[in-house]
């Protein structure tokens, strides 16, 4: 069995700070895939300050070498940095810390994981996270408030499907945000209820989200800086190095503004915020401009269905 090489991606652009203008970063021994079809090899390549300035073997970047040059050794194969054109990034990053759910295959597997996960988790405090996926199981049900309950007793819990457009609530979640046979569903949402009872399910689609988001506990600034401190770091262990972040908020903006400036930004992001924003957006890009290299307003984002994984999107 061949053994398999690691992969190394290039993040000078990212992480190499500003003031290497008489000092150049080598990154060699190392396979370097330049992304040019003409050359698309190299061994050897050269950095200063925020500018890639040589790419080839050791001859092109001996002229940028000196005794303050930073050599990097590169195991194995070296390409350039990753963009993600569509990440809910701090929001990925509070789900690094919460219940992860993305692997689980049963209904029983769903519900030990909870119970798991709830034990560590102070009394009162809401859970949330999840990214369940319930067309794995077999039988594909969707999940119920009932399976939860007896091992969520004493914390509120609001679960997301993984495509964000579904949303299980505990008993707990229900009462805390005043949910009952009798709650209608808002427009553009849907809020479960059994056929036979006319009892809520603790299954939340689209809009609907929003009455029990309503109730959770908003995070701090230090909460969200740390989210996205999270999210930065397992960012760079898999070589991303900018990011289009979607439905940001102007609390987002700011949290990259002071990461930013506390020096811990590893990547670029543009921030595109919800639709619903326009007027706000639009005078700030005008009093302010849309931000700078690292971090600024990319647009808008709005979305006009569902998703067919939750059954939400309109089929013809």
């Amino acid at each position: 069995m061949p053994r398999r090489r690691a992969l190394v991606t290039l993040i000078a652009l990212s992480l190499l700070p500003a003031a290497l203008s008489a000092q150049a970063t080598l990154v060699i021994r190392g396979r370097i895939w330049t992304g040019d079809s003409t050359r698309p090899w190299a061994s050897a390549l050269a950095v200063a300050g925020d500018t890639i300035v040589a790419v080839g073997d050791s001859a092109a970047v001996a002229p940028f070498v000196g005794r303050t040059t930073k050599v990097i050794h590169a195991p194995g194969l070296v390409t350039p940095g990753f963009q993600d054109g569509h990440t809910h990034f701090i929001d990925g990053g509070f789900q690094l810390a919460s219940l992860d759910l993305r692997a689980v295959r049963t209904p029983a597997e769903f519900i030990r994981k909870v119970r798991d996960f709830a034990r560590h988790v102070p009394k009162g405090r809401w859970i949330t996270g999840g990214d369940w996926d319930h067309t794995l199981w077999p039988g594909q049900p969707l999940p119920r408030h009932e399976w939860i309950d007896s091992v969520t007793r004493d914390n509120p819990v609001f679960l997301e499907r993984l495509d964000g457009h579904e949303a299980l609530a505990n008993a707990a979640a229900l009462k805390a945000a005043g949910v009952t046979r009798s709650t209608p569903s808002p427009a553009g949402g849907e809020i479960g209820h059994d056929p036979g009872t006319g009892e809520p399910t603790g299954i939340f689609k689209d809009n609907a989200l929003q009455v029990v988001y309503a109730v959770v506990p908003g995070p701090t600034p230090e909460d969200r800086d740390s989210a996205l401190v999270r999210a930065l770091r397992y960012a760079a262990s898999i070589g991303l190095t900018g990011t289009s972040s979607m439905f940001a908020s102007f609390a987002d903006r700011a949290s990259f503004q002071r990461v930013e400036r506390a020096g811990l930004l590893t990547m670029r992001a543009a921030l595109y915020l919800p639709l619903e924003d326009w007027h706000a957006v639009a005078d700030t890009v005008a009093a302010d401009g849309a931000g700078d290299d690292w971090v600024r307003i990319g647009g808008l984002k709005e979305f006009m269905d569902g998703s067919a994984g939750s059954r939400t999107a309109f089929f013809a």
